[in-house]
Order: C-alpha cells, then structure tokens, then sequence
C-alpha cells in the first residue's frame, strides 16, 4: 500500500498542469515567478520530508486520532474542521475549473449549472466510498495518464509553434524577487502528500521515507514544463489573454496517425477523469476529518457515518453550485488566489505541528 502515498502526490502535480497553478504563475511571471517555482521545490521538499517523517511516529493514525488527548478537544473540533473546509474546498475549485472547460472546449450549449451537478453527483457517491477503494482507483488513473500526460508534453514541445525564443525571454526576468502569491501558488504543486492526514491509517509510512527524494525532482519537472511550455507557445505577452493556457494550446495540436486527431480531446477526457478523483480524493479526506469531531475511527458505525457523510456533502456541493453561479472565470480565479495564500501558511502549521507532535511521542 505504501505506493498509494506517490500515486496521490503525482496525481496532484499532474493535474495542476491545467488547472488553477499554471495561471497564478504565469499571471506573476514577471514577479518572481521564476524564483518561486526553484524555492517551491526546496519547501516542497521539506515539507514532504517533515510532515512524512513526523506522520511515520502514529502508525495507522489519522489527525483526529493524533490530535486526540494530545489538543484540548475545542482545539482539535475548530482545528479539524478548519482543515476539513480547506480540504472541501480545494476539491470544489477544481469541479468548478473544469466545469468551465467542459463546457468552453466540449460543448457551449451546455448549461454549466447542469455539467456542475452531474460532477458533483459522482464525486459525491465516490467520496462516500472506503478509502482503500479510492486509493487503488487513483493508482489505476495515474498509471494510465501518466504516459498519455507525457505525450501531450512532447507533442507540444515538437510543435511548429513552440518557440523556444520566449523562453529565454521570460529568463530575462529570473532575478525578479518573488510575491508570496507565486510562491503559495508554487508549492502547491507538493501538496498531494498531506493526503496522509487520513491515508496513513493505511499506508506503512515508514517505509515511503526511502524514496522521498525523488518527488521534488519530480515536482520540478512537471512545474517547468507546466510554467514555460505555454510561454513558449503564446509568448510572456500572449500568455496574459488566456486563462486556459494548456487547455488552448493542446487546441492547436494534431496527431497526424492517431484514431483521435485532435489532442485537446484526449487531453480533455484524461484531465476530466483526474479532476474527479482529485475531487473525490479531497473530499473524502475532508469527510473523515468532520468525522473526526463527532466519531471514534474505530467504532466505525457505518450507516451512521454514511448519512452524515452525505449530509455534509450536500451542504458543501450547494456551496460549490452558488459559488459557480455568481462568479465567472476571472472572479473564480481570484477566490482560487486567495485560498492559495490561506493554504500555503495553514499547511506549514499543520507540518510543524505535527513534526513537533511525533518528537514529543518519540521521547
């Protein structure tokens, strides 16, 4: 099971090639953009490393079994459910993304409201599902798209209309010191492992420290490509007028012998699958942290956790409806921003707390 744990994590980086990320970066690319994405990966990697290894101390434990008797209980109630709503929402942003791309590139007569419900409809009945269940469905997913994301990558970069002259232009600007909106943003792409805060109960945590390090080189990677690719293709001013920028870019690709001609298809229907189980994924860990205000874990009294279960799943998919309704792209876009700059700080508490939990448990 300890290969769950990376599977979640290139799933988060992956699907942050399209969605959200790329147009906080871009947005700030003459801001330090490009310093940010370097020390998103020195921060990533320490935060992977931190969280990880403080984590491997309760084995077979989640947050709310860590913080029980370790926070007064008021604590740990308004703690959890801080991070459960971070946790909702993160999931939320991503449906309402790709609802807007589904129905810009797939079909414009599609009312977006009736594509946001059926998202939800799914990510709902699968978020209620066990966690072993979701996890090996997310080792299915990213086995499957990862060559098919490589490919896109490479169709793009041997492209007629990859320039590689703007990228060097956007280099001229490596010096420029980076906002904290470009490095909340950066570091996001690291994030998929604080999925631990649940899966742990599952994983021998232990024995993913081995590989660590291979997931900020990783991190680096896909953010580079993530980052420059469309730069390359739309120029450092051109890229400004698009919000999609991948998703416009795999547009104008054709594959000359494929049974699909149009990669922006292929692209589409890959992504469409990822968003969901990112969606499911964040809102089951979600889930489990409100459950952890009101349930013992190991009482497991199932019917009971399923009713609430979708109580709150309805609540929060109502929310994510209104929040659709009355914002477009560009105000989403925004709210997506702000969420990013509460993230980044409220991650690196979560980190040294529980950092500092496992040095206390260990003595």
């Amino acid at each position: 099971m300890t290969r769950h744990f990376y599977y979640t994590v290139l799933l988060t980086m992956m699907l942050n090639i399209i969605i959200n990320v790329p147009m906080i970066l871009i947005g700030e690319r003459f801001n330090g953009s490009l310093i940010s994405m370097v020390l998103s990966v020195l921060i990533g990697g320490i935060f992977i490393y931190l969280f990880t290894i403080g984590i491997s101390k309760f084995p077979n434990k989640g947050l709310p079994e860590i913080f029980n008797n370790r926070l007064p209980k008021l604590v740990k109630n308004i703690y959890l459910a801080f991070l459960g709503v971070m946790w909702l929402a993160a999931g939320a942003f991503v449906l309402i993304s790709f609802t807007y791309i589904t129905v810009l590139y797939l079909n414009t007569e599609l009312k977006m409201g009736y594509v946001l419900a059926f998202f939800l409809v799914i990510v709902i009945y699968g978020a209620n599902c066990y966690t072993k269940s979701i996890l090996n469905v997310i080792e299915i997913m990213v086995l499957v798209a990862t060559p098919v994301v490589f490919f896109i990558v490479y169709k793009a970069m041997a492209s007629k209309y990859f320039y590689f002259v703007h990228i060097k232009r956007i280099l001229h600007y490596f010096w420029q010191m980076p906002n904290y909106s470009s490095i909340s943003a950066a570091t996001y792409f690291f994030t998929g492992y604080i999925n631990l805060a649940i899966i742990n109960r599952y994983l021998e945590t232990k024995k993913v420290v081995k590989f660590l390090w291979i997931l900020p080189l990783i991190g680096f990677v896909v953010i580079s490509f993530t980052f420059f690719v469309p730069i390359a293709f739309l120029g450092v001013k051109g890229i400004n007028d698009v919000v999609f920028p991948w998703v416009f870019i795999t547009d104008s690709l054709r594959m000359e012998y494929g049974f699909i001609e149009r990669v922006l298809y292929l692209m589409l229907y890959i992504f469409l699958l990822m968003s969901l189980l990112f969606s499911i994924l964040t809102w089951h860990v979600g889930l489990k942290l409100f459950e952890g205000m009101f349930f013992n874990y190991n009482l497991k009294p199932a019917k009971k956790r399923k009713f609430y279960g979708y109580m709150i799943f309805l609540f929060f998919g109502a929310v994510t409806m209104t929040l659709q309704t009355f914002t477009n792209e560009r105000e989403l876009f925004d709210l997506i921003k702000i969420w990013q700059n509460i993230r980044f700080p409220a991650e690196g508490i979560l980190v040294v707390l529980i950092f500092f939990l496992s040095r206390r448990q260990r003595a």
